[in-house]
């Protein structure tokens, strides 16, 4: 019995053999299975790091004027995408080319006309008339590699022949988080990773996608939200070194999946290393270093302010000395990067000069410019994957005046000039002759490049040109240079009365220069032209809210937050409208509302602060007066403002250590004085009180308030003589001072 159980017994190792074997044969029939039903490996499917609400395809069936079945860009893809079409069916010998990327490949600030795929369409036409050309603009505003991922996958179907790919400007734009991966331990992920290179994977991943206990992806809309449409501009944007290292390498994921899918689809890939402009682009946003001290934070402030005055003065070596020392105190301040920049190049040391920056661009904590990062990995992915590659960064450096790109290459941030989207296409050109893509008939010589791009830009009409002065006009508006952006959006309005987005940022720009009457007709015609939008509205609210109709702001507020729950500006500015109207509750309500959205806002905190303490709840006003310091400590009004209300509190030793917390950023800082000087007449102190309004008086002469506490302090120690003298000049500077009446007329 015991030798026959022994017989029958199979070694452990060869049962885990036999094992291994049936669960390979059984996996193996499974994939062959699923490859027959069409089932593709996760890989090959979707980003595994993020998913979309819905897509819609970006070319629809359509006619030709001549009839000819064509796919055209579908009519809800058209604020994100030129107008294009193509033959349905490839004709014989037909060259398809579909260029990918963000507003570059576009052709922002114009349209497909002047981008780089318009100047190659053009040049190969030209150049090679022996064949037919397609190059198709696919180029999305906004559009980060992530999303030209899923719209790569379309685009396969179509027979391409070469996909060109401009990708890198805009993967921080969109809010999206990598909590579902980066919670994941790293063991997990690599075996989710290997798993994703099966159809089983993939299998099992759509059926637990289609549960409900399925684990969440984070989920974006089926077009852009851009961080910067969703709120008052950069101040949404911190700095966050984990998420930023996170971007970083989801980039390089979906970059080597929209390669993938390209050589898949058997075509040619040329990829192009985006540039950006260095020289003439100040930092969208800087933020200081993580443990900057309050005194650390004055004494930097103190040497960039000496810096830009050195600057202004031409004294530049003091300049240069200033700012160095700022930036020892805080290197990651990407303003004084760029103030530095500026200064070494009055000083000719253009190497420093370029690498200061390049710095400022690498610390911009809204980070719209490509990095050196995401440079170096559109280089290294061509490279590892033996592609083409055009590095149009090192070109723009390379020709630039002392090699820091500028106003000569780009109309902003990130936008070629017309002429740099030509040298873009030419490039392009000259890598489809080396892969024999492109025969140049015998009479093309190289002017002819100068020759067709000159034709080109003829075509420009003054709508056109109006058209990309608003575009301009807006991406100036988001990096702060608001002068400049004002200039072009007026500009822009005279030629685009339809244009609603043209008549709205004119209107803006009316409001900046104080000229409310005209601003009101032009946020009317913008509503008009496109219905009910929420920064027109909010535009218009801020008109009568200068009018003093409050009732008709508060609507235009209202119907603001109807139409977007999200826009912060609307929740913020409701919230002010009915404050003014003494609808507390309902202000508190909009307050509340605008700091979930956005609660980095000082100001919303601040106003939040004042309606609770109307409503007698003054420890919830120092709360919010007290976050809105932790957000702006470095701001002198944010700490007199907290002084004035701890005194309310009771809080007495505080609100005098907010008060010399203020002066001690600004010195002669009036509000903290004239709070100071309440807090010691509190205490009995009229001698102390009377000395710092004096200080207040000598900054603030025309200060009323000050010299009626100072009236009212000399009635108190009974010096009438310089009681009525205070009075008197109180009631010069406003003679309908009912209260320094009154008084005066006890003395008389």
């Amino acid at each position: 019995m015991h030798r026959s159980d022994h017989r029958a017994t199979l070694p452990v190792r060869r049962k885990l053999l036999y094992a291994a074997v049936t669960t390979a044969v059984f996996f193996g029939l499974l994939e062959l299975t699923l490859l027959a039903l069409g089932v593709d490996p996760a890989f090959q499917e979707s980003d595994p790091g993020l998913g979309f609400s819905g897509q819609s395809p970006l070319f629809t069936p359509s006619e030709s004027p001549s009839g000819q079945p064509v796919l055209a860009t579908a009519e809800n893809r058209l604020p994100w995408f030129n107008r294009q079409s193509f033959l349905r069916d490839k004709p014989p010998g037909a060259y398809r080319i579909f260029c990918l990327g963000g507003s570059t490949t576009y052709g922002r600030p114009y349209d497909d006309r002047t981008s780089f795929a318009g100047f190659l369409r053009a040049f190969l036409a030209e150049m090679d008339p022996s064949r037919p050309w397609e190059v198709i603009n696919a180029g999305g505003i906004s559009y980060a590699s992530y999303r030209i991922e899923v719209l790569i996958r379309e685009l396969a179907q179509y027979e391409p022949d070469l996909f060109v790919i401009y990708t890198g400007h805009n993967e921080f734009l969109e809010d999206r988080t990598y909590s579902s991966v980066i919670d994941t331990p790293e063991s997990i992920r690599r075996v989710v990773g290997l798993g994703r290179w099966s159809r089983t994977f993939s299998l099992a991943e759509r059926l637990l996608r289609g549960t409900p206990e399925a684990p969440n992806r984070p989920v974006l809309p089926a077009e852009v939200e851009a961080i910067l449409d969703r709120s008052v501009g950069p101040a949404a944007y911190h700095r966050d070194d984990r998420w930023r290292g996170q971007v970083l390498a989801h980039f390089r994921s979906s970059l080597e999946r929209i390669v993938d899918v390209a050589q898949d689809a058997g075509a040619e890939i040329i990829c192009v290393v985006p540039a950006s402009n260095l020289r003439d682009c100040t930092p969208f946003k800087s933020e200081h270093r993580d443990g900057l001290t309050s005194g650390e934070l004055r004494e930097f402030l103190a040497h960039l302010r000496a810096a830009e005055q050195a600057l202004a003065a031409g004294k530049f070596g003091e300049a240069v000395s200033r700012i160095d020392r700022a930036v020892q105190l805080d290197p990651r301040h990407a303003a004084a990067h760029y103030l530095r920049g500026r200064t070494l190049i009055e000083t000719g040391d253009k190497q420093a000069a370029r690498r200061a920056f390049v710095r400022a661009r690498e610390e911009d904590v809204c980070p719209l410019r490509a990095c050196e990062a995401i440079q170096d990995t559109v280089r290294a992915v061509a490279a590892e994957r033996r592609l083409a590659a055009i590095d149009f960064a090192a070109l723009v450096d390379r020709e630039s005046q002392h090699g820091i790109p500028g106003a000569d290459w780009f109309l902003d941030h990130v936008h070629p000039t017309s002429e740099g989207n030509a040298r873009i296409a030419r490039e392009l050109a000259g890598e489809l002759i080396r892969i024999k893509a492109v025969r140049p008939q015998p009479s093309w010589t190289p002017d002819g490049f100068e020759r067709v791009a000159e034709r080109v830009l003829e075509r420009i009409d003054p709508r056109d040109h109006a058209v990309a002065l608003r575009n301009l006009a807006k991406v100036l508006n988001w990096a702060g240079k608001v002068v400049d952006a004002d200039r072009l959006a007026l500009e822009a309005a005279e030629h685009l009365p339809d244009d609603a987005e043209a008549q709205r940022m004119a209107g803006f720009a009316r409001l900046r220069l104080d000229r409310t009457a005209e601003a009101k007709p032009l946020f009317e015609a913008a509503l008009r032209s496109g219905g009910d939008d929420a920064r027109a509205l909010c535009g218009l609210g801020e008109v009568y809210t200068r009018l003093g109709q409050h009732e008709a702001a508060r609507d235009c507020f209202a119907r603001a937050v109807a139409v977007d729950p999200k826009h912060v500006p609307a929740q913020y500015n409701l919230g002010n409208a009915l404050r003014t109207l003494g609808q507390l509750d309902e202000a508190e309500a909009a307050y509340r509302a605008a700091i979930a959205l956005a609660p980095e806002q000082p100001d919303a905190h601040k106003n939040l602060g004042l309606v609770l303490f109307a409503l007698g709840d003054v420890e919830g006003t120092v709360r919010h007066f007290e976050a809105a310091l932790a957000l702006e400590d470095h701001v002198p009004q944010r700490h007199a403002d907290l002084g004035y209300v701890l005194i309310d509190a009771g809080q007495q030793r505080r609100a005098e250590a907010e008060f010399q917390a203020a002066l001690a950023i600004e010195p002669a800082f009036v509000p903290a004085l004239f709070g100071w000087a309440l807090l010691c007449e509190k205490r009995g102190d009229l001698a102390r009180a009377t000395q710092l309004l004096r200080e207040a008086i000598r900054v603030a002469p025309q200060d009323v308030n000050a010299h009626y506490y100072l009236a009212r302090y000399a009635l108190q120690r009974d010096d009438a003589a310089t009681a009525r003298a205070e009075l008197e000049t109180v009631l010069t500077l406003d003679p309908s001072h009912a209260e320094a009446r009154r008084l005066r007329a006890e003395i008389d």
